[in-house]
This record gives C-alpha cells, sequence and structure tokens, in this order.
C-alpha cells in the first residue's frame, strides 16, 4: 500500500480496500489471533487489486498473547494501550485499521512529522488530535 505515494484513494476504492481489510481481520479474529502490527507495509494488493494482510511475524493466540514482549508492532499505528503495555485484546488491531484508514483517505502518514519515540508519546497522550480534525477541516 505505500507505493501509492502519499495519493488519497478515491472513496470507491477505499471502501472496497477497507473491505478487505476488515474482512481478514475478522476472520483472524475469529480463529483467536490478533495481528499486532497491522500497517499499510503488512496490507498487500494483488493483481486485481484486492487486499491481502501480511506478516504475522508477531501475531498471537489471544488468549496468550505475551504483554512483556519487546515492543511489539510499529509506534506510528500502534494502539495506546500497547505502547503504555497494559492488557489489550483484539481491538489493538481496529485501532490500527482506523489510522490505516485515516491514511488511505487523506494521503498522509499519521504523525508523518515526528519520529517513532515522538508518535508514541503523542498517542500515548493524546497530543495530535487537533491535528486530525484540523487537517479534514471539522
Amino acid at each position: 500500500m505505500h507505493k501509492l505515494e502519499h495519493k488519497a484513494i478515491p472513496l470507491q476504492k477505499l471502501i472496497a480496500f477497507a473491505l478487505d481489510i476488515s474482512r481478514g481481520m475478522a476472520y483472524i479474529h475469529s480463529q483467536g489471533v490478533i495481528h499486532r502490527d497491522l500497517k499499510p507495509e503488512n496490507v498487500l494488493i494483488d493483481e486485481v487489486f484486492r487486499l491481502k494482510l501480511a506478516d504475522f511475524g508477531i501475531a498471537c493466540e489471544e488468549a496468550v498473547c505475551d504483554l512483556l514482549a519487546d515492543d511489539p508492532g510499529t509506534y506510528r499505528w500502534m494502539a495506546p494501550e500497547m505502547i503504555k503495555r497494559k492488557s489489550y485484546g483484539r481491538k489493538v488491531d481496529v485501532y490500527s485499521f482506523g489510522l490505516i484508514l485515516w491514511e488511505m483517505l487523506t494521503g498522509t502518514i499519521p504523525y508523518e512529522d515526528m519520529n517513532p519515540i515522538q508518535a508514541a508519546f503523542a498517542v500515548v497522550n493524546k497530543v495530535c488530535s487537533f491535528v486530525y480534525s484540523n487537517h479534514l477541516g471539522l
């Protein structure tokens, strides 16, 4: 998906892409698996423009996810509870999915003006919520 090069995706295609990602998430969640690293680099597009979830390297079974593992995921797309190392479940994938949708809609990378540590700090402290509403003209 990152090969789209900062271009917003037309709404019709965005809806189809969002459905593909959400179906993939629904399936893995129905199997008791949390991806934990959903981000555009881990979403593949095939020759007929269908999206597939990839890179399950740090995925875990929801019942036995190791909360003390070394920084699972990528800060820019990581849910606050993962950054804070609090108990979490499949909703961390939903959070990341929301950021992927944001990126597809706006053509911008979340927290693109920050390094990963700054992005994590902003997520945990809810520093950037105003940026999103300003960008959309809300």
